[in-house]
């Protein structure tokens, strides 16, 4: 019999809620631990986060060159998702996804000269597929083959067509510990085409205490009540959205994205059978942002480090600015008990 947990924890990992060309979000995290979410189940149908962070300086470069250095405030996040099973058979799983991002900032300095990035203080961003996948046991292992399609846009048309494609094993799934292993493939993403996923779940000889680590997406300590939950730890992230610019030497229309490592405090409280309050509080600490083509394409940069050779893809525009505070509170709908 197929365990419906490591499903959805399949379409999870094939999910990317938000599309970002360098890291795997937090959409990675996934779920083959059967005994540990306990009252908390990790796959959520109906999500919807409001985020806020603090005012903060940032600095923009093309070719080494700064052509932006100004200040953000009143930046606030809203994000919606929803998951919704399509087809579900013995071996065989498919699903509806669809996600939508309105980012609202305001940008200035103190000559009060009008950015040549952002000219708008409102983007919002939308991305949906299916997302497939098939059950079957190796060398006596549960293993899960899955794919995604997908396609995003903007207010002013369409985006980019892309997906997945990974394979699973869970070599260990107990009371007390699971863990699996696998490789995900991804189109659009030109720094990282193919990533490892590995988790790692391990419940304390204190019931309530677990580690509950995703990598490369995300780590937490976690302490559970029967409907009360408190986590520390760290997940990736991103913010993304399509923009004109009037930049001169950039595309007229760029995607935007801001890769952050999040150090957080995470509270859940489940308000009954199907609701759950969520509430994080942490730093967001970028990885890497900035303007790449709308094709996700960035330019690649070859460097020397004791005499060896590296050459990453960097954004057409680079974008740096120090840790900020931010606050998230969210409430989620989960079909599934």
């Amino acid at each position: 019999m197929v365990n419906k947990k490591l499903f959805l924890s399949v379409i999870l990992t094939t999910c990317p809620l938000v599309s970002n060309a360098q890291v795997i979000t937090d959409s990675l995290a996934n779920d083959f631990r059967t005994f540990a979410a306990k009252n908390f189940s990790k796959y959520r149908t109906v999500n919807l986060f409001y985020e806020t962070k603090w005012a903060h300086d940032y600095t923009l470069t093309l070719n080494d060159k700064e052509v932006e250095k100004r200040r953000k405030k009143n930046l606030h996040t809203l994000r919606f998702s929803t998951m919704i099973p399509v087809l579900k058979k013995k071996n065989v799983s498919l699903y509806a996804n669809l996600q939508y991002s309105r980012y609202h900032f305001q940008t200035y300095d103190n000559e009060n000269n009008p950015s040549c990035i952002f000219l708008r203080e409102t983007y919002d961003y939308i991305a949906g597929g299916l997302n497939g996948s098939y059950y079957i046991n190796l060398f006596g292992k549960p293993l899960i083959l899955s794919a995604s399609v997908s396609v995003d846009g903007w207010n002013e048309g369409w985006g980019m067509v892309y997906g997945t494609a990974s394979a699973v094993m869970v070599f260990k799934n107990t009371k007390q510990t699971s863990i699996s292993a696998g490789l995900m493939g991804m189109t659009l993403f030109s720094s990282i085409p193919i990533m490892p996923i590995v988790t790692y779940w391990h419940r304390f000889n204190n019931p309530n205490l677990s580690v509950d680590i995703t990598m490369p997406s995300q780590f937490y300590l976690r302490y559970e009540m029967k409907n009360q939950r408190l986590s520390v730890g760290a997940f990736m992230s991103s913010d993304n959205f399509y923009l004109r610019t009037e930049l001169d030497g950039a595309p007229e229309i760029c995607y935007y994205s801001d890769a952050v490592l999040k150090p957080e405090i995470n509270y859940e409280y489940i308000i009954n059978k199907h609701l759950y309050l969520s509430a994080h509080a942490g730093l967001s600490m970028v990885m890497k942002g900035g303007l790449y083509k709308k094709n996700r394409k960035g330019m690649k940069v070859t460097t020397t480090s004791h005499g060896k050779e590296k050459t990453e893809v960097e954004p057409l525009v680079k974008q740096s600015r120090s840790p900020i505070p931010f606050f998230n509170i969210g409430l989620s709908y989960s079909l599934f008990k």
